[in-house]
Parts: C-alpha cells; sequence; structure tokens
C-alpha cells in the first residue's frame, strides 16, 4: 500500500502561482493601446492650447517691458508718423534679429499663408496696412519682425495715437486665455503704455496649423488686441445677435485725451474727468472691430442660456461685462451672468473700474 505525503501536496499547490497567458497579456495591450490612441490626440491639443497661450502671454509681457523701458527714456512723449518711424525707434529697446517693410512682410512670418476665422487660406504678403489687419482706421505701413528669440509678428502702429509721459499713469490689463480642457487662466498681459500698437504673432513657428480662432477655439495664430487677418467673426455666430466675441483685453481711454471727445464728450465735463475711462475704451476696442457693446436687453436673452452653452459662446459667467446704457456722465450699467452674490443681472458700474470685461457683439 502506498501513503500519499498530504503535506508535501499541499506546500506543492501552495508554492504554485497563477499568472495572465500571454494571449491575456496581448488582448490587455491592445485595449490599452486603442484607449491610447483614442485619447492622445485630444489630450496634445489640449497641451498646445496651454503652451500656446503661454507664449501669447509672454510675448505680450516682452514687448510691454520694452515700450516701458521707451516710456522711461521719453520715447512715448512724441508720436510718430509711420509704424517703421516707431519702430526705428522701439528697436533701441527689444533685440530684433530681422526686419522687414510692408512690401517684403511675409519674409518675416513662418508661412507664406494662414488659416484664417472664417477657414479661408490668406496670403501674408496682404498683410501691408493697419487697415489689412482689421484695424479700419489704421492706415500706417505694418512691419514684420523676428525678435532674437524666434518670436514672430507683424506690428502696426497708430499715428493717432496719444503721447504717453514718463508720469502718466499706467494701467495694467490681464487677459483670459485658454489652458485647455474648456478651462481658462488670467494671464499678466500688457499695460496702457502699448496703446499705440497692435499686432498679430505666431507662437509656434512653424509647427501649424497655422490658424486662427476658429468655432471658438484659439490655434497658434494670435491677436495681441484685436489685430487679425479674417474680417470674420472672431468669436461666436449666434443668431439673432450676428458674432459674439468677448476681448482678452482691451485699454482705457485716457483722462484729457483728445479721443474721449469721440468716446464719451460727457466726461470731459464731469467731476471724474481726471481719471482713464474703461467704458470708453472698451467702446472704441468693439467699434474698431466693426461691432459694438450690447444693451442689457441682449444680455436678458443672452442669461436664458445654460452654464454651459454660455461657456461654448466664450461667455465668462463669473464676471461683470460693460453694457451700453448709461446711468450718468460717469455710470453706465454692467452685467454679470453668475456669481455667488449676483445671477443674471446689471448692477451700475463707474466708468473708471478697470475690472470689467468686453463682449463686443455685431456683424
Amino acid at each position: 500500500m502506498r501513503f500519499t505525503n498530504v503535506k508535501h501536496v499541499a506546500m506543492s499547490q501552495a508554492k504554485t502561482k497563477s499568472a495572465f497567458t500571454l494571449a491575456e497579456v496581448l488582448i490587455t495591450l491592445g485595449v490599452i493601446g486603442i484607449v491610447a490612441a483614442m485619447t492622445m490626440p485630444t489630450l496634445l491639443k489640449n497641451i498646445a492650447e496651454r503652451s500656446n497661450s503661454e507664449a501669447q502671454a509672454n510675448l505680450a509681457q516682452k514687448i510691454t517691458k520694452s515700450m516701458n523701458l521707451m516710456r522711461a527714456d521719453g520715447g512715448l512723449e512724441r508720436t510718430y508718423a509711420s509704424t517703421d518711424e516707431f519702430v526705428d525707434e522701439f528697436s533701441k529697446y527689444i533685440k530684433i534679429s530681422t526686419r522687414c517693410d510692408a512690401d517684403h512682410i511675409a519674409d518675416c512670418w513662418p508661412t507664406k499663408t494662414v488659416t484664417t476665422t472664417d477657414g479661408e487660406t490668406y496670403d501674408v504678403s496682404k498683410a501691408k496696412t493697419g487697415k489689412n489687419l482689421n484695424l479700419k482706421d489704421n492706415k500706417s505701413n505694418n512691419v514684420g519682425i523676428i525678435l532674437a528669440d524666434g518670436a514672430t509678428l507683424i506690428l502696426t502702429y497708430n499715428p493717432n495715437a496719444g503721447i504717453i509721459g514718463d508720469g502718466d499713469t499706467v494701467t495694467p490689463s490681464f487677459a483670459d486665455l485658454p489652458i485647455g480642457f474648456g478651462r481658462t487662466k488670467k494671464f499678466a498681459y500688457t499695460t496702457s503704455v502699448t496703446d499705440p500698437i497692435d499686432f498679430v504673432m505666431d507662437v509656434n513657428g512653424f509647427k501649424g496649423p497655422n490658424s486662427e480662432a476658429r468655432n471658438g477655439k484659439q490655434y497658434d495664430i494670435r491677436s495681441f488686441k484685436v489685430a487679425r487677418f479674417s474680417n470674420s467673426c472672431p468669436g461666436k455666430e449666434l443668431s439673432g445677435f450676428g458674432c459674439l466675441y468677448v476681448l482678452p483685453s482691451y485699454s482705457p481711454i485716457k483722462a484729457g485725451s483728445e479721443e474721449m471727445k469721440k468716446w464719451d464728450p460727457k466726461w470731459n465735463t464731469s467731476h471724474m474727468k481726471g481719471h482713464d475711462n474703461y467704458w470708453a475704451g472698451a467702446k472704441k476696442a468693439c467699434d474698431e472691430l466693426g461691432m459694438s457693446l450690447p444693451d442689457t436687453s441682449k444680455f436678458y436673452s443672452l442669461n436664458k442660456k445654460t452654464k454651459a452653452e454660455k461657456e461654448q459662446l466664450g461667455l465668462l459667467t463669473d464676471v461683470f461685462y460693460w453694457t451700453s446704457e448709461e446711468d450718468s456722465d460717469h455710470s453706465v450699467r454692467a452685467w454679470i451672468f453668475f456669481s455667488p452674490m449676483f445671477y443674471g443681472s446689471d448692477y451700475g458700474g463707474d466708468k473708471e473700474q478697470r475690472d470689467k470685461k468686453v463682449l463686443c457683439v455685431g456683424d
């Protein structure tokens, strides 16, 4: 009779380890590969959106710092007859590796063409004047610039801009830029020393897609303020409204300037006349786009949209926006869609307040 060593068998079974078969490993790797293939393009696009916005803010800050140095030396206490003349002086304060006049503007741009907001192909060589960048009253020739760090821009100067003295108050502005996954971030952006200029920039060189914002999505061709290649809607189209566009930044009309007579003539006779006027600056910024500030009735209509729909339209739901409606010589109505204290209503806002955002509407 043979006896089985029960203890030995039990110990041998305990030492046996379960493992994945080769087929199971291959199936798992295949599933991981499929998921990665589905999610990676979206992930990369969102990473690129953040990187492009950081590059935009960095370039805006660099230009601003250089103009501040120019201002400290008195370089903004005079106006210039043209963009070329302005860049002659500006080049003393920033390192420029290549400069192109209006007839050779495309030589300072990474690509010969760009895709515009409306999906059309635009020949960069046509961007010769401020008017070609949709600054309707600016006929000054543009200048193409490649900075020492490789950043590229097409810059235009407004000869009708006022002077900025070393003792003048400088007001900062911030820009809410997309950083991927439907989020935005408030970047320190520029100051009122850059009021006389605007430009378009390619924030990633040859990488592509070499496109302006389309369908509410920002790509690598960015506007410093409102300058752009396309003359179509830079934001979102909405039936009954036309184009809706939230400006990333804007500047006030300076106290005592000649421009104040055009954008808010009552301001110069009010008790606030010594203050810069942000509401007037908002009106001017929208007008340069061929658009205008909305009245409260338009905001009431927009407020019927869900929060998700507002965000799809590019509307920030926890900030105040200027309206076109004045309460007095120093106050206008401002609108907020959502906040812990206020919901979908209009409130009085003084025109010198810098915290209001700008929504432009129009065709």
